[in-house]
């Protein structure tokens, strides 16, 4: 507080301004220079709720007590968490009014190996002189009552140092993040945690040092200050994620929650935690709409009064088009995308994808079908791969892009050859499949199989999603179900044997066999062979 030669409060400066001062060399200037004016005041009589909103409204951590112009004293928002939230880190039972704790709640919830192996993780911190907290989703899922088996661990100390002594005690592959202080921790995800919930089946454990997070400018990545478990969480982006539960041995379950999460969760509420949350990290826009959409929550009025304001300003433009990228794929990976993607359509933000991006009245459809064509796929017993399906709803969500708007979107936000691969055959193909396979004369198998084979399996499923027409998806079934597994009996050493040295007219002739095969006309090996030496021949 700054106080003028009458006692009265005229300003507040606080050990930020003083700073920036002496980095700027002006530690000889006044205080008036530096000091907010015009500071948030309360009264010694104002209610505490009233205080923590005018905290949490105004972004203040501190606020000076006036009565009749006298500085009284000051209340800090460590005060205020202390008060209000001071059975924090106290056990509860029940009958006592309070929650359950929380070690009950995962007891209940948790596979028994997934607890023993937290317990485990907790002593291990006690040997290492180190707090350990479990945080982030796999707490807000537990709240939930969601699968989430993946740790998300914070410790206060040393997170390589623990993410090598988990290492030596569950083994694994230990990558290390000596930027970000952060360790994980990957395994094969085990038997007897049932059926793998990641794509990739691999169960992970992430260790980071407690810390905060400070950004240089706008959308830039953050400069990583080590810190205590409350800074550690008042970084992260929504209430509902930013909730801890100790894993110690002595502690093990007691339950952290300082900025209102378990509220949210009740109300089901997304809010931010600060008002510069999108400004600092635009791609938070994206997770609000996602962890909306897949909970089925609201996002509180003023978080999406700053999304439009982030949207306003354009932050996109200013982030990273890889980091988009990567929340656009989680985004399109959630169990109903559609919601999302009509979502970021009301807020504005698909012009950041493609300023031409729009869509079009079939998407409904198609992002309805989309999950029957990959469970069709999945049940028929022939030859097939594991589907991205988050590549099939990207497909959907371009679908009035052109060719050329799509090669700039592929290129913007560089994605690998195999995506722009997939995109470009959907785009390229799929109206002359959908023409030529509606013909009213049944097509023969080869050209069935030549129309198809170009595509991907996801382009391929994506114009079974989008056609109306039952006779062009049942000639698409059949080139997966018959044509598309179908192999010829003699090889390359066949075609050697006749004098042809190897090379690029290997292919063409064991195209031409197949196709004649795949029409019926050839049943043997030595039918195939027959017919080999013939299109030798015809092509000399």
């Amino acid at each position: 507080p700054v106080l003028d030669e009458r006692g009265d409060l005229v300003g507040v400066v606080t050990i930020g301004d003083l700073k920036k001062a002496l980095i700027h060399r002006m530690g000889h200037s006044r205080v008036k220079g530096y000091m907010a004016i015009d500071p948030v005041t309360a009264g010694p009589e104002t209610p505490l709720h009233s205080l923590q909103k005018i905290m949490r409204d105004k972004g203040k951590g501190r606020i000076p007590i006036v009565r009749d112009g006298e500085l009284m004293g000051i209340v800090t928002r460590t005060d205020v968490l202390r008060k209000v939230h001071s059975a924090l880190f106290k056990r509860k039972k029940r009958g006592t009014g309070g929650m359950v704790r929380v070690s009950e709640k995962m007891k209940k919830t948790l596979p028994g190996k997934l607890m023993q192996m937290i317990r485990s993780i907790g002593r291990e911190a006690d040997s290492a002189g180190m707090n350990a907290f479990l945080v982030g989703g796999f707490v807000r899922d537990l709240l939930l009552g969601v699968k989430n088996y993946d740790l998300d661990i914070v410790v206060e100390g040393d997170a390589m140092r623990f993410g090598r002594i988990l290492s030596d005690r569950f083994g694994g592959s230990l990558v290390i993040h000596r930027k970000f202080g952060t360790a994980t921790l990957v395994q094969e995800w085990p038997r007897w945690l049932g059926s793998p919930l990641n794509p990739d089946n691999k169960f992970k454990i992430d260790i980071a040092t407690a810390r905060k997070e400070k950004y240089r400018e706008p959308a830039a990545l953050p400069v990583v200050k080590f810190s205590s478990l409350r800074h550690d969480l008042y970084r992260r982006d929504f209430t509902v994620n930013a909730m801890a539960v100790k894993i110690n041995g002595d502690d093990f379950g007691s339950f952290a929650d300082f900025f209102g999460g378990t509220k949210d969760l009740e109300r089901g509420v997304i809010r931010t935690l600060h008002d510069r949350s999108f400004i600092d990290d635009p791609t938070r826009v994206f997770r609000a709409v996602r962890f909306e959409q897949r909970f089925g929550f609201k996002m509180e009025t003023h978080t999406e009064y700053l999304i439009q304001h982030a949207v306003k300003r354009e932050m996109f433009r200013r982030t990273e088009n890889q980091r988009i990228r990567g929340e656009l794929i989680l985004m399109l990976k959630e169990g109903n995308p559609e919601r999302a993607v009509f979502r970021m359509r009301e807020l504005h933000e698909l012009r950041f994808i493609h300023p031409e991006l729009v869509l079009k009245r079939s998407a409904k459809r198609m992002f309805a079908e989309i999950p029957k064509r990959i469970m069709w796929y999945n049940s028929i017993a022939v030859r097939k791969r594991k589907l991205d399906a988050w590549l099939m709803n990207f497909l959907v969500m371009i679908e009035n892009l052109s060719a050329e708007q799509t090669e700039e979107t592929l290129g913007k936000f560089v994605f690998s050859n195999s995506v722009c691969a997939r995109v470009r055959s959907y785009k390229e193909r799929e109206r002359s499949v959908r023409t030529r396979l509606s013909s009213s004369h049944m097509p023969r198998p080869s050209v069935i199989y030549k129309l198809m084979e170009p595509l991907s399996h996801e382009a391929a499923l994506c114009i079974m999603a989008k056609t109306r027409s039952k006779r062009v998806r049942r000639r698409i079934a059949r080139f997966f179900t018959r044509y598309n597994g179908i192999q010829l009996r003699m090889g390359g050493h066949d075609i050697k044997k006749e004098g042809i040295p190897p090379g690029p007219s290997y292919r063409e002739i064991l195209k031409q066999v197949l196709y004649e095969k795949l029409d019926g006309r050839l049943p043997t090996k030595r039918s195939e062979i027959k017919y080999m030496k013939e299109v030798i021949r015809e092509t000399g």
